[in-house]
């Protein structure tokens, strides 16, 4: 928990830092011995204790929800258990436009469920890909460096890159929706209620700040790109602090991650923190 310390360093505040960091480890250790099914992280507990989201259930036995927000934050990452998450997610809820939302789709009515398991299969909250929450596993797979299936998973919802398929979306071919049906819907690749969603903002969150890896930090801006291999090299103009960047990242080896040398100016920087400073800047990255 890096961005920990750092906030502290720039608060000067490092007994809150430990405070908070006792938490943060409190949860991570009650996530890997009550949140984890062996493949996958369980989606909760019912009323009566019982396991929602877990080969144990006939049905509904993986959620997207807790793949995504355990992969971002990297819970179980040294031992494994983010790769064997999102290979899950990969093999149970990936399908042609998108990531379903849960796996298998559920085919009768659970009262203490409720309303997820009211719609037809592939529809809504039963097995549907809600727009809303794939970008929580691209985040998570840029955690894990496979910066291939990142990208894979963005072009599959977003708007430009699904402009071909208007005619079956059946919404505007400029904006996201809600959910698209899924691939136990009668008819899958539907879309339904655009505009209604926080879809951009996490989409935006996850191409800038993730695969292009520009992200703001206390002391500068952090370059950390996760991209697809076949990559060979892009730009951003960042502004920030009034001073503006353009960064330009080289990918001459076809790597998806690893930063190997920072040029501020024609200078080379330690670590991958670009610091503030004021006027414009070209900023040159190399990975490798």
């Amino acid at each position: 928990m890096g961005w920990l310390k750092n906030a502290a360093d720039f608060m000067e505040s490092i007994k809150t830092a430990d405070r908070a960091q006792k938490f943060i480890d409190d949860m991570v250790e009650a996530v890997k011995k009550h949140g984890w099914d062996g493949e996958w992280y369980l989606r909760a507990y019912d009323y009566f204790g019982r396991k929602v989201g877990s080969k144990e259930n006939e049905e509904g036995q993986i959620f997207i929800e807790s793949q995504g927000w355990c992969t971002m934050a990297g819970i179980g990452l040294e031992e494994g258990m983010v790769q064997k998450a999102l290979d899950s997610v990969k093999e149970r809820l990936d399908c042609e436009h998108g990531i379903v939302l849960n796996n298998p789709a559920f085919t009768k009515y659970y009262v203490e469920y409720g309303e997820i398991s009211s719609y037809p299969a592939g529809y809504k909250e039963n097995a549907g890909i809600f727009c809303h929450n794939n970008p929580w596993v691209i985040i998570g797979e840029t955690v894990l460096g496979r910066g291939d299936y990142a990208w894979d998973y963005f072009r599959k919802i977003c708007p430009s890159y699904t402009e071909e398929n208007s005619a079956l979306h059946k919404v505007e071919p400029y904006v996201y929706s809600q959910m698209i049906a899924g691939k136990d819907a009668a008819k899958p690749g539907e879309a339904k209620n655009s505009w209604l969603t926080g879809t951009a903002a996490w989409n935006w969150y996850a191409i800038t700040q993730f695969i292009l890896g520009i992200k703001p930090a206390y002391n500068g801006l952090e370059i950390d790109p996760c991209i697809s291999s076949q990559w060979k090299e892009y730009t951003v103009r960042r502004r920030f602090r009034g001073a503006s960047y353009e960064i330009t990242v080289k990918n001459p080896d076809g790597v998806c991650k690893g930063v190997r040398e920072i040029l501020m100016d024609g200078q080379k920087i330690d670590g991958n923190i670009v610091p503030c400073s004021p006027g414009g800047h070209k900023v040159t990255v190399t990975l490798g």
